[in-house]
């Protein structure tokens, strides 16, 4: 072999080596999980606000289903006022439910009841307009049963929801309007 086709042949090796990709990204791919990754556990985040800023009122409740490749789930949006959400806290209850104020019991549909609560928050404006004027829903949804306004007292709202069984949900925050989204599993 002639010294230039020794040379030819290692700028040949070396472009070759350059322009093939890493080892890693010759392995097979695998696919990103799109799961519904849900928990069964309470959801928690506190939240306060200055003095002399007004509560967020609770402004409308919507319901609907969706689909991911994870199955289908029940989605319940709460808008509120303002640009953030409220503290909140989202959990199963095996407990009676009852409304804040009276004490009276609350029944809704479904084996497993799922209270969602807002703190700082209030469901009435300052003329104690009630806001959202729908406080009881029948959505007839495969998990979401019915739900219900079970409190909006002292700087608090609570809403129940009548889940067909305990499934596992998830929570997320959107703004602009500030929403809470709520999403529960349907049933395997």
């Amino acid at each position: 072999m002639t010294p230039r086709t020794a040379a030819l042949l290692v700028v040949l090796a070396s472009a070759v080596s350059v322009c093939r990709p890493p080892p890693e990204s010759r392995a097979p791919r695998e696919r990103a999980s799109t799961a519904f990754a849900g928990t069964l556990a309470p959801v928690q985040r506190v939240r306060s606000f200055r003095p002399g800023v007004a509560r967020p009122v609770l402004r409308h409740v919507e319901t609907a289903t969706g689909a991911s490749p994870g199955g289908g789930y029940d989605r319940v949006v709460f808008e509120f006022t303002g640009d953030s959400v409220p503290g909140y806290r989202v959990e199963y209850t095996t407990a009676p439910v009852q409304r804040c104020g009276s004490g009276d019991p609350v029944t809704v549909a479904g084996t497993g009841r799922l209270i969602a609560r807002f703190e700082p928050a209030q469901a009435h404006d300052e003329q104690s307009s009630l806001a959202p004027a729908e406080r009881h829903r029948v959505p007839g949804l495969p998990a979401v049963r019915e739900l219900t306004l079970i409190c909006d007292f002292e700087g608090q709202v609570a809403w129940v929801l009548g889940i067909a069984a305990p499934s596992e949900y998830r929570v997320s925050e959107l703004t602009s309007p500030a929403r809470l989204v709520l999403d529960v599993r349907h049933a395997p």
